[in-house]
């Protein structure tokens, strides 16, 4: 069976409120949604009872399946030096928990916390640090029956599948596991496909963009160097079943969005159901 595409709604952050974004990926054929978390697009903040039913309910009228919400690592930071920093990412997170739980979100994917690229905290300490954050969110969010899928990113406190692994895997509860971004891996110098490999078990979620390795771009597929041929096959060959999601940035995210889509039809991927013309 051919592999479907889900849809990170980065791109719309700017210029489509969440509810409206839904019903126009929905209209393209898109089942699988992973929102940003990011005003004006979406929000925790005045975004009450009556707007999360409202979202829910247009998930539910599109058939959405794997749904998901990640929060931008802007405005947090579970890696933090201060205290006072990660407790107040800790809050934002269970707020984001709660909204995931709200609108029948399955994962919330979490950003470990960044970190100076100058001169960084030991592995040790950013260990302890997010370790203590993500020991106080998992009780919320096996409550409330959504899981955490923490994300490799180049500025964050575990860039690579090596130490995605074992902090992962320092924790003994089903409610959290990874989600991979191959451009990610690929900026770094990792190879995704081993990566793949490396955290088969491990998975929830993987991101699907393009880029080069001499600048870190969310490119449409095709326009950049990341091998997804070898990673696709890492993905068959371990059984994943998660959600492949594009998060693709651009001006024009619908065209880059089914650009995307039609490149990866060529390695097994579900058809784009949009019209040729789209």
């Amino acid at each position: 069976m051919a592999r479907d595409i889900g849809v990170n709604t980065y791109g719309y952050i700017w210029s489509i409120p969440a509810v409206d974004c839904v019903r126009r990926l929905g209209k393209l054929g898109y089942r699988q949604i992973e929102f940003l978390l990011q005003p004006p697009h979406l929000s925790f903040d005045d975004f009450g009872s009556a707007a999360r039913r409202e979202l829910r309910a247009v998930l539910q009228d599109i058939g959405a399946t794997k749904t998901a919400i990640n929060l931008p690592s802007l405005d947090h930071n579970l890696a933090s030096p201060f205290s006072r920093a990660r407790a107040a990412s800790v809050r934002m997170f269970e707020d984001t928990i709660d909204l995931a739980a709200d609108i029948g979100a399955e994962t919330v994917v979490v950003v470990p916390g960044r970190m100076s690229p100058l001169f960084p905290p030991s592995v040790e300490n950013r260990f302890a640090w997010v370790g203590e954050g993500v020991s106080q969110l998992l009780p919320r969010a096996e409550d409330r029956g959504v899981g955490l899928a923490i994300e490799n990113v180049p500025f964050a406190a575990f860039p690579d599948a090596a130490a995605l692994e074992r902090f992962v895997r320092g924790f003994t509860s089903s409610a959290i596991g990874v989600c991979y971004d191959a451009a990610n891996a690929h900026f770094i110098d990792e190879d995704p496909a081993a990566g793949v490999r490396q955290l088969s078990d491990l998975l929830r979620i993987v991101h699907f963009s393009d880029t080069g390795q001499d600048k870190w771009r969310h490119d449409p597929i095709g326009t950049g160097t990341v091998p997804f041929a070898d990673v696709v096959k890492a993905l068959d060959a371990v059984g994943f079943e998660g959600a492949v999601t594009l998060e693709i940035l651009d001006h024009d995210p619908d065209a880059a969005i089914l650009r995307s889509h039609r490149a990866l039809e060529l390695l097994g991927f579900a058809p784009c159901k949009a019209g040729a013309s789209a």
